[in-house]
């Protein structure tokens, strides 16, 4: 059993119309006896959604790796639950898309995040690592909500571990390994200042609490057939998915680094005048309530960002220096950990760009040409989403086509493709950014503007298992 079995299996339950319909599981309130009745505790209850989605989760895959060895990034699952209704309804929406609490971001777009773990399949065994809750670990930091957080959510890694045996019982797994908390703590972030008895409240307690465990090396084995009647098992349902028209705006913000060497006046025009080109093209964006994916080399990142998340777009690495010769993904970590995408400079597919590379270093999603990808639309393979960009500024650079000319061929390919991804550069906002006003008015209604986050977050989610 992998992970491509599993896909075969949720395909075939959505007719194969995989961009119609995402499949979810859910547990209403009206099951709550039946969660007692099994041996749970009452006030560990909350009505939820949950989602197996074919990719790892954060740090999932480097943890896996580090444990297992080489490990198929195709063979990692992460499973999210969310709050439902009604108890979704004592909080406000934006508690759970804030930056600061749900810090691993990984919502997918959906209110009521709660707990996330990363599981690796691995024939007929299931290993899980990495349970964590960041609404009800970090409410701390939000006094106003922190005791109704606690008291309603105190139960999410018991729901947790039930929706990871849900999925073993559902693809007919016969062992489940979850860690220690010594094996748990000993692969956690050593930055971190983490307190050992909520370690062993996760990762042994929640286990031995409800199920027949038994110890086996730094694991916590869990047979299946000796631990089904324990199990509650979730309904499936569907969301539907819009097939909509998608315009992806980005830009490639690198100052001249891309032309060091080469073009000496471009270098100096780029990097005195990128500031104001970025805040300029930015603010007219936000004008149109247009959301652009703005993919910033890693080390100019901390110099513009915040006059671009002022108006509310989606980051992006552009590798680390621009030099392709160079590793890039680890140096762009050191920027920023959280950032979810990664667009190669020039569309040129290094050896780096391995799906195991940008799994390791927590990329969810890769951006380059068509020409590179070989495909016109998103596609999710091996927990990487590809997104592919259709045409871009260079032309008015390299082959000094008129701005004239090069709108109206951008406006046919808009015209006559469902989904078109373009790119800007900051470095040749001088031939485009006079007329950019006039260009989006001509297209802001053409379809529906995504950012890349929101592109591969549609993406995982009409793949869920």
């Amino acid at each position: 059993m992998n992970v491509s079995d599993v896909m075969v299996e949720s395909n075939n339950l959505l007719d194969n119309k995989l961009h119609e319909k995402a499949l979810f599981r859910y547990i209403s309130t009206d099951r709550k006896e039946e969660f007692f009745n099994k041996g749970f505790k009452e006030r560990h209850f909350f009505p939820h959604k949950i989602l197996y989605l074919p990719k790892s989760g954060p740090d999932g895959y480097s943890v896996a790796t580090r444990i297992f060895g080489e490990v198929n990034p195709a063979n990692m699952i992460e499973v999210i639950i969310y709050a439902d209704s009604p108890v979704l309804e004592e909080f406000p929406d934006s508690l759970f898309f804030n930056d600061d609490l749900i810090w691993h971001r990984q919502q997918f777009g959906k209110k009521g995040h709660i707990a996330v773990a990363s599981l690796f399949l691995e024939g007929k065994n299931l290993y899980s690592f990495i349970h964590f809750s960041d609404v009800y670990q970090r409410i701390s930091r939000y006094r106003e909500y922190k005791t109704r957080i606690e008291n309603r959510f105190k139960g999410w890694s018991n729901l947790l571990l039930n929706s990871i045996l849900n999925f073993a019982l559902e693809n007919k797994i016969e062992n489940i390994f979850t860690p220690t908390s010594e094996l748990a703590l000993e692969h956690t972030d050593k930055k971190r200042n983490v307190k050992k008895p909520l370690f062993d409240r996760i990762y042994d307690l929640s286990v031995n609490r409800y199920y027949k465990a038994e110890k086996d090396g730094r694991w916590w084995k869990i047979n299946l057939t000796e631990n089904e009647d324990k199990i509650v098992i979730p309904e499936k349902g569907y969301s539907t998915n819009k097939n909509e028209k998608t315009i992806c705006l980005t830009h490639d913000i690198e100052r001249g680094l891309g032309h060091l060497g080469i073009d000496k006046d471009l270098v100096t025009r780029a990097d005195t005048n990128y500031l104001s080109y970025i805040k300029e093209m930015s603010g007219i964006e936000r004008s149109f309530n247009i959301r652009a994916t703005y993919n910033i080399v890693g080390c100019i990142m901390n110099d513009v960002r915040d006059h671009i998340d002022i108006n509310g777009h989606c980051l992006a690495f552009h590798s680390f220096n621009h030099n392709i010769e160079e590793k890039q993904l680890n140096k762009c970590r050191e920027v920023d950990y959280r950032i979810k995408g990664y667009r190669t400079p020039q569309s040129k597919i290094t050896p780096e760009l391995t799906f195991s590379n940008l799994a390791y270093n927590n990329f969810e999603w890769l951006a380059s040409s068509v020409s590179s990808f070989k495909i016109r639309e998103p596609k999710l393979e091996s927990g990487v989403v590809k997104i592919p960009i259709l045409f871009d500024d260079y032309s008015m650079y390299k082959d000094k086509i008129s701005y004239q000319d090069w709108e109206d061929k951008a406006i046919q390919l808009i015209e006559e493709n469902n989904f078109v991804a373009f790119c800007l550069h900051d470095c040749y906002a001088s031939y485009w950014l006079p007329y950019y006003k006039d260009f989006l008015n001509k297209i802001h209604s053409m379809g529906k503007f995504k950012t890349f986050n929101q592109v591969a977050d549609e993406e995982f989610l009409s793949r869920s298992l």
